[in-house]
């Protein structure tokens, strides 16, 4: 009972830790996002490079995290390879999370031409 007792103590001591880190540790360059405790799932942070112009094809990088591991590549430059994308438009940031910062993905997508 007592070892049981420890253990929930320091899961919860490291939970809270683990959402002090923001989203996982990933802040978005384009400014605050809206944020859950429990699970978010938002579209934000877009960036208009050329106004006036229709992109025509998309391209998403994207990356994700577990606890305190996380892995991938969200730069724009992959997000453009990955669309054939040789003049961007748009950049916008997708930021999904669950349970604060134990899981969540994070997806740069860029349209353009």
């Amino acid at each position: 009972m007592r070892r049981t007792l420890s253990l929930t103590v320091v899961a919860l001591v490291a939970l809270s830790l683990a959402g002090c880190s923001s989203v996982g540790g990933y802040y978005q360059p384009a400014g605050l996002f809206p944020t859950g405790g429990i699970y978010m799932e938002t579209t934000s942070g877009s960036l208009i490079l050329e106004n006036g112009v229709t992109p025509t094809k998309e391209g998403k990088a994207c990356g994700s995290w577990i606890l305190v591991v996380g892995t991938g590549d969200t730069s724009v430059e992959t997000a453009m390879k990955n669309g054939g994308i040789k003049k961007a438009v748009f950049v916008t940031q997708y930021i999904k999370a669950i349970l604060g910062s134990v899981y969540g993905e994070v997806c740069t997508i860029v349209r353009g031409n």
